[in-house]
């Protein structure tokens, strides 16, 4: 069987200077933000996703140690900006187990607000943040695992990516 592919960007695996020069260098700079946010209270999220961060694209490996976020990334263009600027919609998923991690879950999703609610990063294109929606999701019944505890949110995000304004 082959080995699991990482569902995470891997330290000195993409060019952080170039934070918008490709999706994977997108993923890689909001998961970034998200690592090295700390907030008024002086609070980060690897003390409620651990060290190494369980931040994941997509989706988590398999036999994830729980609580974990994964990150999913929708962008789009519209043409009254000629295809140089997209709205982009970045779903983040907070999952716990047992139930009793719902606590903990929230208060990841707290310091996820914080952070992306005013995110700017001008490094290499443009990604700007600034609003959001959050849910928790209700207890699951059978036959799905009604330990499992998860808060969804999205937030809605600006992006000049040099992966398309730099076009010849």
């Amino acid at each position: 069987m082959a080995a699991e592919k990482p569902r995470y960007v891997v330290p000195n695996s993409v060019d952080l200077k170039a934070a918008t020069a490709s999706t994977v260098q997108i993923y890689a700079t909001l998961r970034k933000a998200l690592i090295d946010y700390v907030s008024p209270q002086d609070e980060m999220l690897r003390g409620f996703v651990g060290q190494p961060e369980r931040i994941y694209v997509r989706s988590a490996p398999t036999g994830v140690t729980f609580p974990y976020i994964t990150l999913l990334l929708s962008r789009t263009s519209l043409a009254a900006y000629n295809g140089y600027r997209e709205t982009a919609q970045l779903e983040v998923q907070a999952i716990g187990r047992p139930e009793s991690q719902l606590p903990l879950v929230e208060s990841a999703v707290d310091l996820v607000d914080q952070c992306l609610t005013a995110y700017t990063n001008p490094s290499s294109g443009l990604i700007v943040g600034r609003s959001r929606t959050r849910n928790t999701v209700p207890m699951f019944s059978d036959p799905a695992d009604s330990t499992v505890v998860a808060v969804l949110a999205t937030y809605e995000l600006y992006l000049w990516p040099t992966v398309l304004t730099s076009r010849v």
